[in-house]
């Protein structure tokens, strides 16, 4: 009986008896015996096989998507990353002394051109990508799941928001 993995167990246990000691009962005896090395053999080759798919997955958009989809929705694959669009644009006040140009700040009575002044607190909230996950995905414990997996994927210096839709 010849496995599905690459080693046959069964051919090797025979080639490597003496000629003398290969008679049927110790043959049989010795794959017997085999048995527990090509199950073993068996799970290290799935486990290898799911660990080379796992260091395949990155925080490239569609390999994040695909990392998610392939633990939480396999079938339907309907987890999606929306990467943000918006980003508030940076203002940089000067000193006279670096000869840079002036910006002035007015009223809005004043008209334009305006200077738009954001707080800290906006620049904090702002989100560089949204997960959207559909409604019938979501329990508590596949929610911290899902946390856990984005925490694992996400550059260290993004920030997320998971909506369930």
């Amino acid at each position: 009986m010849a496995s599905n993995s690459p080693i046959d167990f069964e051919r090797l246990a025979v080639q490597l008896m003496p000629a003398l000691l290969r008679k049927p009962r110790l043959v049989a005896w010795l794959q017997a015996m085999l048995h527990p090395l090509r199950q073993l053999y068996t799970r290290f080759l799935l486990e290898a096989d799911a660990t080379r798919r796992e260091l395949a997955y990155n925080s490239q958009t569609i390999l994040f998507e695909q990392a998610l989809n392939d633990q939480f929705d396999p079938s339907a694959r309907r987890i999606i990353i929306r990467n943000s669009d918006t980003e508030l644009p940076v203002v940089y006040l000067n000193f006279r002394s670096e000869g840079q140009p002036e910006k002035y700040a007015r009223f809005a009575v004043e008209g334009p051109p305006w200077l738009r002044l954001y707080s800290q607190a906006e620049y904090n909230t702002q989100l560089d990508f949204t997960v959207r996950v559909p409604v019938v995905l979501r329990t508590a414990e596949r929610t911290t799941q899902l946390h856990a997996r984005i925490q694992h994927f996400k550059l260290a210096t993004r920030r997320y928001t998971l909506r369930f839709v």
